[in-house]
């Protein structure tokens, strides 16, 4: 979109970070704003109106585009309202998942929904890196296209009553109270540094790459993400779960953080991108699905506000980090971008070791006794409190 706003639009770099950057809070932040209302609705009934209010956004959008207006404030009502939206449609949908299954087969399912999500994440890029290279001006008609379909298919989503317990402001702010322990905010950090790091590949290097390679080599590698998330998510999750949650936290971010440092050398050896592809979803196909089950956990089945809170710390950190690395790209500093990104990770993981170590769960991720499968047996028995 970066790309997009500043080649077709006509916003200037600066200007056009800045648009995403605010695009990124409110895809992360706006169900936490909308939580007590939206709560009340069905859930499909939800799902379904936000995925609406995206294609209408994603038609304005165009239609901005066509009329050539740049006015940086127009932009960013345009983004807003386009992330608010899809952040409701996405926690609803992680919401309704969350709410058909037990406690300990959470992390198993977010695998899935983890795969759906990628798939689409990686396909769309591509596409739209072939619309964006060939007929730059009909960009912004993929989302239109992509929101109207997703409407259209809520109506073979069965229905399902709303879990009870955070339906109304009180509930909301109850939940807040308790994730306000140290620990749980020790964990939200763990999740900020995290995506600090994976902000790099996903948000900065597309502007970076652009620069330096082309746009279409920026689509196949995130279809190449795509690909090795479709076909090896379930396997990696299986893999993974052979070792405590707390030596993941630890392996998935020492592959992030390396793939970072590789992005620094990418412009000499434009091989080098297809190991960082490898390391980076690697990584965050282990601490995906890991970080949102212990949200759910932390939050005692209150999925909606775990995935509120939990994914407006995502995107504070995405945000600050695609901020800070286009402006850095646009001077010629990409290598500071990529540098905090391995510096965030590293931070992560050496503060997982050290709960290994001292055996104490300071960042919310309890210290497991015996085989971490077995564990996770003995949490399936019982069903998370609504």
């Amino acid at each position: 979109m970066a790309v997009w706003l500043n080649t077709v639009v006509g916003l200037g770099t600066s200007a056009a970070g800045i648009v995403v950057g605010c695009a990124i809070v409110a895809n992360r932040v706006g169900a936490l704003a909308f939580q007590s209302v939206l709560d009340k609705l069905e859930r499909r009934l939800e799902i379904a109106l936000a995925l609406l209010c995206v294609a209408v956004c994603a038609l304005l959008m165009l239609l901005a585009a066509a009329f050539g207006i740049t006015n940086i404030i127009v932009w960013l009502v345009l983004v807003v309202v386009f992330g608010v939206a899809n952040s409701v449609a996405t926690i609803s949908q992680i919401s309704y998942i969350v709410q058909h299954f037990r406690e300990g087969e959470h992390e198993r399912v977010l695998s899935y929904e983890n795969v759906a999500a990628n798939a689409g994440a990686g396909i769309a890029p591509f596409v739209a890196s072939l619309i964006l290279a060939g007929a730059g001006f009909w960009f912004a008609a993929l989302p239109l296209l992509l929101g109207v379909l997703a409407t259209l298919s809520t109506t073979l989503v069965s229905r399902t009553q709303r879990t009870a317990g955070y339906g109304t402001g009180g509930g909301l702010a109850k939940a807040v109270r308790m994730g306000a322990s140290p620990r749980i905010v020790a964990f939200m950090a763990i999740n900020f540094l995290t995506m600090i790091g994976y902000a790099q590949f996903y948000y900065v290097f597309p502007t970076y790459a652009t620069e330096r390679f082309s746009s279409e080599l920026v689509g196949v590698l995130f279809l190449i993400a795509s690909a090795v998330i479709i076909l090896g998510q379930v396997y990696v999750t299986a893999l993974a779960q052979r070792i405590s949650r707390l030596w993941r936290v630890v392996v998935a971010n020492l592959l992030i953080g390396i793939g970072c440092l590789l992005l620094m050398a990418s412009s000499q050896t434009q091989a080098i991108l297809f190991v960082v592809v490898v390391f980076i979803v690697i990584g965050e196909m282990i601490c995906g699905p890991l970080y949102q089950a212990q949200a759910v956990k932390i939050w005692q089945g209150r999925s909606s506000v775990a995935m509120a809170v939990q994914t407006c710390v995502w995107g504070a950190a995405e945000a600050i980090a695609a901020v800070l690395g286009l402006l850095a790209v646009a001077r010629e500093l990409s290598f500071l971008s990529f540098l905090l990104g391995f510096a965030a990770c590293a931070i992560a993981a050496v503060v997982a070791w050290v709960c290994i170590a001292a055996k104490r769960p300071l960042i919310g991720i309890e210290i497991e006794q015996g085989p971490p499968a077995l564990a996770d047996r003995g949490t399936a028995e019982g069903v998370p409190r609504p």
